[in-house]
């Protein structure tokens, strides 16, 4: 689980939320990351590690996702990670999502090259 000093970095909506510039400070090997894109855009600009679980059914993700780490969830713009960082909230699961999803991390990686 993400500990104390990190979950003062997260929003406290029902949904937490990791900013672009928090998820680049992250010691990705402390977190489970979760990443519901397509293939292609994995293939092209992905995270070693993560998850790659797009439109997966929730039982087969929830197969594959441990419980052990916070699980970081991102897609494309947001929108679909945070659905399913509510499922797996609901579940169990200590789930963050990505605001402004992938795209949204990659422009902050560009502007701040």
């Amino acid at each position: 689980m993400i500990g104390n000093d990190m979950n003062d970095m997260f929003d406290e909506d029902e949904i937490r939320q990791i900013s672009p510039e928090e998820f680049a400070a992250l010691d990705y090997s402390t977190v489970t990351l979760l990443d519901l894109r397509e293939p292609h855009e994995v293939e092209a600009h992905g995270i070693d590690g993560a998850i790659n679980a797009p439109f997966d059914p929730l039982a087969r993700v929830l197969r594959t996702v441990p419980k052990d780490k916070s699980v970081i969830v991102y897609c494309s713009e947001g929108s679909w990670s945070e659905e399913v960082a509510q499922l797996l909230a609901d579940r169990g699961y200590d789930a963050v999502n990505l605001t402004g999803g992938f795209q949204a991390y990659e422009r902050y990686l560009a502007q701040r090259g």
